[in-house]
């Protein structure tokens, strides 16, 4: 621990460096957003920073991952909030998605300016597959919870369900070229056909 600072005080300006570093990637994106930037606007010399953090990269990182534990976490609290509605808990996994995406300005720069690439870059394969497994964990369990309850059709994969609806979400980003007026109506159409694969006959979208 450096001269002239206590527990606390690093505690405090390891939180000043998370909460500046969010308001400065929001702002600028991973790329431009620069250490000297965080530091002078936390008030500390550049060498602290590297107390906390190894790098840029690592600060990025640890951002990141934060915020997607907290999107992690309202997901599981959506889909566990319709058990037995599997139709209106795919709906919420698509809603919660799209929400975050409008309103977590860490997810929106990082998304838009395409900048997702050096967290993979850090990590390894086993790892990159350890991250999905435990995104897609509650997902499976809950899907293997409504195949053992006659709650959606047996023979469905659950996972290319779920990545169709992730894949929907990417088509924000392209809402001009489908079109403005017309995008609402596109995506409304893809979550029924979405929906209506899975579904049970009689079950009412």
């Amino acid at each position: 621990m450096p001269k002239g600072f206590s527990k606390d005080e690093m505690h405090a300006i390891k939180a000043k460096l998370i909460i500046k570093g969010k308001e400065l990637i929001s702002k600028y994106g991973y790329k431009k957003f620069g250490i000297r930037d965080l530091t002078a606007e936390v008030g500390i010399a550049n060498g602290m920073f590297y107390k906390f953090f190894s790098s840029k990269e690592d600060f990025f990182y640890f951002i990141v991952n934060e915020e997607k534990e907290v999107i992690r976490k309202k997901i599981n609290v959506g889909l566990l909030k319709y058990k037995n509605e599997p139709i209106n808990a795919l709906k919420s996994f698509y809603l919660i998605i799209m929400t975050e995406l409008h309103s977590n300005p860490i997810m929106e720069a990082i998304l838009l300016k395409n900048e997702y690439s050096p967290i993979v870059s850090k990590m390894t394969e086993e790892e990159l597959l350890e991250e999905r497994e435990k995104s897609l964990q509650p997902i499976m369990d809950l899907a293997n919870y409504w195949q053992e309850n006659g709650l959606v059709k047996e023979d469905i994969d659950i996972n290319i369900v779920f990545a169709s609806l992730r894949s929907l979400v990417m088509l924000w980003f392209h809402r001009k070229e489908i079109g403005e007026d017309t995008y609402p109506q596109v995506i409304d159409f893809l979550i029924e056909r979405i929906c209506e694969h899975v579904k049970l006959q009689g079950d009412v979208i």
